[in-house]
């Protein structure tokens, strides 16, 4: 575990309640942070999480709340209006913006707590339904609107924190809140390009400027390495049908795209997309599938009953949010996940949040 001797009376308390795991990181303007440690060896194996420009790391530390703007920094503190209609370019500079080593949340860091999760056989629950959790009606949090849990009208996004342990992802409340519903959430180092599955390689996405050029890289199908975008056979989220007009079904993870469900090149928003559940998703043919695509989150293990949704556009470039919304119920979770938007795309239900990697050199 990655160990911070900065002692103080916040930081002392923290740490203590949750038995190291939950610590503060204080921004560039000196506000308190609440992150929570998240350790190599937690896994079974290396998960490209901990893997950031070649270096092998022990840890990262992942906010413990959405993120809220306060003073032009991404803060991590429960009780706060969570930031939102913002763009994910705007999201990856803010959180820069909050102190060396924070930036936005990676899709390697979010997939690396969701095998965690997974791991404990954990479900985190959360605001699924207008203020409330669908599963269970009686647990709700304080909408920002000032509106009841369960009016269907307003922005129902909750205030960041919540007072139900099952809501955070270790099912106590020293540790990660709002991974189900309430926000989706931005996620760097993924994108869609025309039904092309495209990633940075490992977590190096974490380390870099917010305006940096990207060397993105494919997946391919059959060796399960990264390669060329646009090479043959790379891996891709085809449709069952041509469906221009509503949902074309569960995405399919092929080498080949037989069907579009809009011009390839439109980064517009058609009714046309596939979507369905998470688990329920196969591949061409039975192909095996890469197990870099698993540790990604962007493809399953294998079938289970949750209900977790992925919704995309295979046409166009798509950025990544994950986790659902406060209208998702039963299709949110710590599985969901949206690559049907641009990157420019700006929402009241869609936010971010920030990681944190002791910055090296």
């Amino acid at each position: 575990m990655t160990t911070i001797f900065s002692p103080d009376a916040l930081r002392v308390k923290t740490e203590k309640e949750s038995q190291g795991r939950r610590t503060v990181i204080y921004s560039a303007k000196g506000q308190p942070n609440f992150m929570y440690q998240i350790c190599r060896d937690d896994l079974p194996a290396l998960h490209p999480a901990f893997c950031v420009n070649g270096q092998i790391i022990d840890a990262f530390f992942y906010a413990c709340y959405p993120g809220s703007l306060h003073d032009g920094e991404l803060i991590s503190q429960p009780g706060k209006v969570p930031a939102c209609h913002l763009n994910l370019p705007e999201f990856r500079q803010l959180a820069q913006q909050t102190g060396p080593g924070f930036h936005l949340s990676s899709n390697a860091e979010w997939t690396a707590l969701m095998h965690c999760i997974d791991q404990q056989n954990n479900i985190p629950d959360g605001n699924t339904d207008y203020g409330r959790s669908l599963r269970h009606p009686d647990q709700s949090a304080v909408r920002i609107d000032g509106k009841p849990a369960g009016d269907l009208s307003g922005e129902a996004n909750t205030l960041t924190g919540s007072p139900h342990p099952g809501w955070y992802h270790n099912q106590q409340l020293t540790g990660i809140s709002g991974l189900c519903g309430n926000l989706w959430e931005w996620q760097t180092g993924v994108r869609l390009m025309a039904g092309e599955i495209q990633l940075i390689r490992d977590n190096d996405i974490s380390e870099l400027p917010a305006d940096a050029p990207l060397l993105w890289q494919a997946v391919d199908m059959q060796s399960g390495q990264y390669c060329a975008p646009g090479m043959p056979g790379t891996a891709k989220y085809d449709s069952p049908s041509a469906c221009l007009t509503g949902n074309g079904g569960t995405p399919l993870l092929s080498e080949n795209l037989t069907h579009y469900n809009g011009d390839p090149a439109d980064n517009s928003y058609p009714p046309g997309l596939p979507d369905g559940p998470f688990f329920s998703m196969k591949t061409a043919g039975n192909q095996p599938v890469p197990s870099l695509l698993q540790l990604n989150g962007l493809a399953p293990y294998g079938e289970k009953p949750q209900t977790d949704q992925i919704y995309l556009r295979n046409y166009g470039e798509r950025a990544l949010m994950r986790g659902g919304a406060w209208y998702s119920q039963e299709f949110a979770g710590i599985s969901a996940f949206c690559l049907s938007h641009t990157a420019l795309h700006r929402s009241a239900t869609v936010g971010g949040r920030t990681a944190w990697i002791a910055p090296r050199g």
